[in-house]
C-alpha cells in the first residue's frame, strides 16, 4: 500500500503539471503587455476607433492570436500579432487582448482613456465656454443641466449644447445626452 507521502507528492506532481500546461493559461484582456522580446505586427490596420473594431480584425486576419490597442499621440492604434499577448513587450497607453477575450471595450478612447477600458471614469473638462463647449463634465458630481429627447449621437449632443445658451459641456454615454452649465 502506498505511503501517504507518496500520495501526496503524486498529487502534488500532477497538479504541477496541470498548473503549467497552455491550457490553465490565463488570456490577456485588456492589461498592459508583459513580454521581454520585441515583436513584429501582422497587421496594423488603420481607421480602428475601438478595441472590438480592433478584436474583429484580429479575428478576420489569419494566424492573429492578439492585438494591441490604444490611443497614442491623438492616434487610434490597433496592431495585429501572431503570437499571445504574454510574449507581447510593454508599450506606452496600449494594451493587450488576447483573441479569445470576452467582453472587449466598445468606448471609443479619449486623451484621458487612452486604452478606452476605464469606462466609469468621469472626464473632467476645464476651460469650457458656449462659444467652445467640451465633451465631459465641468466638475466632479455635477448634475446636468438638462437631459435633452431622441438624441442619437456625440454631434447631435454638441448641437443640442450649441443651441442651449446655458450649456458649457455636454456628454454622450449609452445613447444619452446630458448637457451641463
Amino acid at each position: 500500500m502506498p505511503s501517504f507521502t507518496s500520495i501526496v507528492f503524486a498529487i502534488a506532481a500532477a497538479l504541477s503539471v496541470a498548473t503549467s500546461s497552455p491550457l490553465a493559461a490565463r488570456d490577456i484582456c485588456g492589461a498592459p503587455p508583459t513580454g521581454t522580446a520585441a515583436q513584429t505586427p501582422l497587421a496594423e490596420p488603420a481607421d480602428i476607433t475601438t478595441a472590438a473594431l480592433c478584436l474583429a480584425q484580429c479575428q478576420a486576419h489569419t494566424g492573429c492570436e492578439c492585438f494591441l490597442f490604444g490611443f497614442v499621440n491623438n492616434v487610434y492604434t490597433c496592431e495585429l500579432f501572431s503570437v499571445p499577448a504574454s510574449a507581447i513587450p510593454p508599450a506606452i497607453d496600449l494594451v493587450a487582448y488576447d483573441i479569445d477575450c470576452s467582453n472587449v471595450p466598445t468606448v471609443v478612447p479619449t486623451a484621458s482613456n487612452p486604452t478606452g477600458v476605464n469606462q466609469k471614469r468621469q472626464n473632467i473638462v476645464s476651460g469650457a465656454t458656449h462659444d467652445n463647449p467640451q465633451n465631459g463634465i465641468p466638475a466632479a458630481g455635477q448634475a446636468p443641466l438638462t437631459t435633452p429627447n431622441n438624441i442619437g449621437s456625440l454631434d447631435a449632443c454638441l448641437a443640442a449644447c450649441r443651441g442651449n445658451p446655458a450649456c458649457i459641456a455636454y456628454t454622450f454615454i449609452s445613447g444619452v445626452c446630458n448637457l451641463y452649465a
